[in-house]
């Protein structure tokens, strides 16, 4: 039995519902984890952890529209650092310190892991943004921008993990030894659900289009319903059917869909290649790993990207759904098992080697 600390980044659901699935493991290992979250993961690791969860100080995003503001961004973090500080030092010094931890995992939190590696307590780094610096990928100049500032902040997120789990759903070469890839892994509610090829195809509207404009793409296309979450409303008007939120009622329409159009988040993404289905993909502005996902998913044949949704490119996705998937050695499909696997493998290799 070890002491670990589990720390979450606040935003996206990705990091929250993937710590949920590894830190449950790790429990029903017969490890004593304690977990730290900011924001979204905060509260949603709350619901099933309770005590065992603590408040750290998470850096959040300003956005305008879906876009996020990086000026506004850094605004907003810088004001809230003094009182960032204070909680993260009493974090420290009641709980850290008194729990004296065997090992820290990292899902994107910074300070837990500065902390780790001031203290000389090993950490390991669990996610899917540090593919943007530990491997080698293919970039488009005109992105430039984008890739450095979003590779700056992932360097800086953090430094001297002993081991990198980089989830990712494509081969790539790795610029550091310490690194590995795993596939990605789903919400076990994903993985009970029995994919079929419908007739509707799904979409997740974080595209930034209004209602009319979004209907004006669609109704085109006479013959094809279009399931559509992100407007909270229940209705239909012609072939576009507006669904209220609802995590059962999207997975199901997810399993039963001929295809998915949303933008490039990783979580949504796996899902979709767990269940066999082809993306249409439209990456949020300024999110650089999102347009990195994209790339990859219209490179292997999984999908198409596009930066903004018209009828030309709904009716070659509408193309594309006929054709089958790709069997390609470079594809990661997600398998939870296997990236327990890998992860005890990284376990093996610590100093003091635990079993999950």
């Amino acid at each position: 039995m070890a002491r670990i600390i589990y720390a979450v980044a606040g935003e996206g659901f990705g990091h929250s519902s993937r710590s949920h699935l590894i830190g449950q493991r790790l429990i029903d290992a017969g490890h004593d984890v304690m977990f730290v979250g900011s924001q979204k993961s905060l509260l949603y690791l709350k619901q099933y952890f309770g005590d065992r969860v603590k408040e750290v100080f998470g850096l959040s995003f300003a956005f305008e529209g879906e876009r996020i503001d990086k000026s506004e961004t850094l605004k907003k973090n810088l004001l809230k650092l003094s009182e960032g500080n204070r909680l993260n030092d009493e974090l420290f010094k009641e709980h850290f310190e008194p729990f004296e931890p065997e090992l820290v995992i990292s899902d994107f939190e910074p300070f837990s892991a500065w902390w780790a590696w001031r203290k000389n307590v090993p950490f390991i780094s669990i996610d899917h943004e540090h593919m943007l610096t530990l491997c080698n990928l293919e970039h488009r100049k005109r992105n430039w921008f984008s890739r450095l500032t979003a590779g700056i902040v992932t360097e800086c997120h953090y430094i001297g993990a002993v081991a990198y789990i980089v989830i990712n759903f494509f081969k790539a070469p790795l610029r550091i030894d310490s690194a590995v890839l795993a596939p990605p892994i789903v919400r076990p509610i994903a993985t009970e659900l029995n994919p079929e090829h419908g007739e509707h195809v799904l979409l997740y509207s974080t595209t930034g289009m209004g209602r009319d404009q979004l209907q004006d793409v669609l109704e085109k296309f006479k013959g094809q319903n279009f399931y559509i979450y992100g407007f909270d409303t229940d209705e239909q008007d012609q072939n576009c059917i507006f669904k209220k939120r609802s995590t059962e009622g999207f997975l199901a329409d997810l399993a039963g869909a001929r295809g998915v159009i949303a933008s490039a988040g990783f979580s949504l993404l796996s899902e979709c290649l767990y269940l066999r289905k082809k993306m249409l993909l439209l990456p949020l502005a300024g999110q650089y790993e999102q347009v990195i996902n994209a790339h990859y998913i219209q490179k292997l044949g999984l999908g198409l990207q596009a930066e903004t949704l018209d009828e030309a490119i709904v009716a070659q996705f509408l193309d594309e759904l006929d054709k089958p998937l790709p069997d390609d050695d470079r594809i990661i499909w997600p398998d939870n098992d296997k990236f327990f696997r890998i992860f005890q493998e990284v376990l093996n290799k610590l100093g003091k080697p635990l079993n999950i």
